[in-house]
C-alpha cells in the first residue's frame, strides 16, 4: 500500500466475542484513502460499518491485519500513539452530541482545550469556523436555541476546529431533513476540501452519494467493488422490473440508466433531476414509490462505478413511440434544474448515436 495514504488497510479483520458466542464482523478488509478524497461507505444495517469506522477513529482495538491512520499502526499501538492519532481525527455523529449546559462557542471551543489550544488563537479558530458553517451570529446561544439541522452543524465545527487530516461521519444527515441532510454533507464536502482531510462517511442516505470520489460498500463484513455491487443489483433489477411487464423489463433498465448518465453529464445531480427521474420512472414503469427508490439508488451507482453495463441492458428495441418518449426523458433530465448545460447535450447526443436515434428529434419537437 502507499505510504502517502491517510488511511491504509490490509486484511483488516475483526471478531466480537470468545468461544462459542465468537462472531466475525470484518473479513480482509483491504483499501486506502488519500488527503483530500471523500469516500462514502454504505452497506446494510449490521454489516460493520461502524466497526469499521471505529478501528480507523483508534477507538476500538485493531485485532487481525494492518490498521494504518496517519502512518501509525494501530494493531499493538501503545495508548499514547493512539491519543495522539485521535487528536488529529474529527469525528461527526448521527447526533450533534453538544453539551446543552454550554453556549456554542464553549462546545466548540471543549475540542481545542483537549489539545491545548487556549486565548486568542482558540477565539480565532472558533470565529473562523463557526463562520464557515454559518453559525457566527448563534456563537453565544444554548443548542436548545438552535434548530436540527444547526446543531448539527455546530457538531461539524466541532469536529473541524483542529483542522483535522481525517474525517469520520456516522450517519450526519439520519436526524435531519433533505434539506437541512443536504446541506450539511455539502459543507462537510467543502470544508474537508479546502483543508485537505480524508473523509470517511458512513450513510443509509441514497441522496447524497453524488459527493463522494468513491463509494465503499460493506456487507456481511465484507467489502465489495461499486462495480459488483451494480452487478447484483442490475440483476435484481431486472427480476423487479420482469414482475410488472417482462417485455419492457431491458428497456426500463437501459432507460434508467440513461437519466442517470444525464442527470451526472454536468459534474452534479440537483433535487429537480432526481425528482424529474422519479417522476418519469414512475409513468414509463408504473411502479411502486419503494421501488423507483431502488431503481434509482442503483442507476446512480452504475454511473458512479463506470462499468459496462450487462449485455442484457445494451441497446434494447426501440419502437417509434419508444424512441420519442425517450429522448424526450433525456432532455426533460437536463432542462429540469432550469437550464441545459454543453456537457447535457453531449450526453444525450452520445446515448442517441449508441441506439441509432435521432439526435434532436426531441428538442425539435419543444
Amino acid at each position: 500500500m502507499a505510504s502517502s495514504a491517510r488511511i491504509a488497510l490490509e486484511n483488516v479483520s475483526y471478531l466480537f466475542g470468545k468461544g462459542a458466542l465468537e462472531k466475525q464482523v470484518l473479513f480482509d478488509i483491504d483499501t486506502q484513502i488519500e488527503g483530500g478524497e471523500i469516500v462514502i461507505l454504505t452497506g446494510p444495517s449490521g454489516s460493520g460499518k461502524t466497526t469499521l469506522l471505529t478501528l480507523i477513529g483508534a477507538l476500538r482495538s485493531a485485532q487481525q491485519g494492518s490498521v494504518k491512520v496517519l502512518g501509525q499502526e494501530l494493531k499493538n499501538a501503545s495508548e499514547k500513539d493512539l491519543i495522539k492519532v485521535r487528536r488529529q481525527i474529527g469525528y461527526v455523529f448521527q447526533s450533534h452530541n453538544l453539551l446543552d449546559s454550554l453556549t456554542i462557542h464553549q462546545n466548540v471551543q471543549m475540542a481545542l482545550q483537549l489539545i491545548g489550544v487556549k486565548g486568542k488563537e482558540a477565539s480565532d479558530r472558533i470565529a473562523a469556523v463557526l463562520q464557515r458553517v454559518g453559525l457566527a451570529e448563534h456563537e453565544h446561544k444554548f443548542p436548545r436555541e438552535l434548530s436540527g439541522g444547526q446543531k448539527q452543524r455546530a457538531g461539524i465545527a466541532r469536529a473541524l476546529v483542529n483542522r483535522p487530516q481525517i474525517v469520520l461521519a456516522d450517519e450526519p444527515t439520519a436526524s435531519l431533513d433533505k434539506q437541512s441532510g443536504r446541506d450539511v454533507v455539502e459543507l462537510i464536502q467543502d470544508l474537508a476540501r479546502e483543508d485537505g482531510s480524508a473523509v470517511i462517511l458512513v450513510t443509509h442516505d441514497n441522496r447524497i452519494l453524488d459527493v463522494a470520489d468513491r463509494i465503499l460498500h460493506l456487507e456481511d463484513g465484507r467489502m465489495k467493488s461499486l462495480t459488483e455491487m451494480v452487478s447484483e443489483g442490475a440483476s435484481r433489477m431486472l427480476n423487479l422490473l420482469e414482475k410488472h411487464d417482462p417485455n419492457s423489463a431491458n428497456y426500463l433498465a437501459t432507460f434508467s440508466f440513461a437519466l442517470a448518465r444525464i442527470a451526472y453529464a454536468d459534474g452534479e445531480v440537483s433535487d429537480s433531476e432526481r425528482d424529474e427521474m422519479r417522476r418519469i420512472l414512475h409513468e414509463v414503469a408504473r411502479l411502486e414509490a419503494a421501488e423507483v427508490e431502488f431503481i434509482m439508488e442503483l442507476s446512480m451507482m452504475q454511473k458512479r462505478a463506470k462499468s459496462g453495463m450487462d449485455a442484457r441492458f445494451t441497446n434494447p428495441a426501440l419502437d417509434k413511440h419508444r424512441a420519442e418518449h425517450f429522448l424526450e426523458s433525456l432532455y426533460a433530465i437536463a432542462q429540469a434544474d432550469g437550464m441545459t448545460s454543453g456537457q447535457e447535450i453531449a450526453e444525450i447526443e452520445a446515448i442517441a448515436t449508441e441506439f441509432g436515434l435521432p439526435k434532436n428529434a426531441a428538442s425539435e419537437s419543444d
